[in-house]
């Protein structure tokens, strides 16, 4: 039988570790079906691990049975109370925090026929999106976390925070400074530029969502580790987005693209350009809204490895019609003005082009 003192020490696990989930995991750059799936395969933890209680005879394996159950029941828990107001009050015992916003505003030479936009972040997210001006502004909003005000203040008062600023590009790297152990620093972006003009993007993140809109590009490279990457009305001769753990939406039209995730979905609506399209997620579905105009024709191989696929577009031939791999063309797709290629490929979850 656990002495009390052994039931304590188990109790103040639970709690701490429930107290950092919610702080030191970022929940956010989960989607609802990640959460989902997180939640069962806690569950299912739990459940081997008191069928492996009900079988051990070792004090030492039921210990650590019990210390594994103990760490993944705190952290499914922080998982559900996380997005509720429950979590705030962790902010009595957690870090203090300091916050910065820098705005910067300029022109950009109007002969440039691209202009250059960098953004490298570490843990923060990217927003950029054109405007009615002819100028442009960035907006940096600066997190740091210590364990007190004044040492939050200091980290802050270390990091320099000013952007590159060119006639033809803007960019800007967020400090790469070691703050010491639980200690961090947060930088998201907000970057506004004229409509009309021809950009090249290189904007990547570690832990934050990257978003683009109405944007008008000669290149676009997205990639972040945690978090999602949206398209709002991208246009793009060339396009690469990445990312890990999060899902790739939006609209787009681009002459070639590569888009893939690891943890996510892809969902996106294809405009009216020709062009070619390799899309590929691990665990996550695929639907693709495309245009139904008789002037375009389409070429389309896609394939999962567990799910169905299905390919809902008026006179499309099909070369290969399986439950989980469909090739083949439109009858037009040899004459058609514009032709689009799509290269589809999932291992867990359904792909539908409608």
């Amino acid at each position: 039988m656990r002495s009390g003192a052994v039931r304590l020490g188990e109790s103040l696990i639970f709690i701490g570790v429930f107290v950092l989930a919610l702080q030191y995991i970022d929940w956010d750059t989960f989607t609802p079906i990640e959460r989902t799936d997180l939640v069962i395969a806690g569950g299912v933890v739990l459940l081997i691990c008191f069928v492996l209680a009900l079988w051990s005879r070792s004090v030492l394996v039921d210990e650590i049975i019990h210390l594994i159950a103990l760490i993944v029941g705190a952290v499914v828990l922080g998982l559900l109370v996380s997005s509720s107001e429950a979590a705030t009050w962790v902010n009595i015992v957690a870090p203090v925090r300091a916050e910065k916003t820098l705005s910067f505003d300029g022109a950009f030479d109007p002969s440039a026929e691209t202009l250059t936009v960098t953004l490298d972040l570490q843990n923060g997210s990217a927003i950029v999106r054109t405007w009615e001006n002819e100028t442009f502004q960035i907006t940096i909003t600066a997190r740091t976390r210590g364990w007190n005000r004044w040492e939050a203040q200091r980290l802050m008062t270390t990091v320099s925070l000013e952007p590159q600023i060119a006639s033809t590009g803007i960019s800007f790297r967020a400090p790469r400074i070691t703050f010491g152990r639980f200690s961090s620093l947060e930088t998201d972006i907000q970057l506004l530029v004229p409509r009309r003009r021809v950009y090249e993007l290189k904007l990547s993140s570690y832990n934050g969502a990257i978003t683009v809109q109405e944007i008008n590009a000669a290149t676009a490279d997205l990639s972040t580790t945690n978090g999602q990457i949206t398209l709002n009305t991208l246009t793009a001769q060339r396009l690469t987005a990445h990312t890990m753990n999060g899902e790739i939406t939006g609209e787009l039209a681009t002459t070639e693209a590569t888009l893939s995730t690891t943890n996510g979905e892809i969902d996106l609506t294809m405009r009216a350009m020709t062009g070619r399209y390799q899309l590929s997620t691990v665990n996550g579905s695929i639907e693709l809204d495309v245009p139904d105009d008789p002037q375009i024709g389409y070429a389309i191989s896609a394939q999962s490895v567990t799910s169905r696929v299905r390919v809902q577009i008026p006179d499309f031939v099909f070369q290969r019609q399986e439950r989980r791999h469909v090739e083949g063309e439109t009858s037009n797709f040899q004459t058609a003005p514009t032709k689009i290629t799509i290269t589809a490929s999932t291992t867990n979850g359904s792909i539908e082009i409608r």
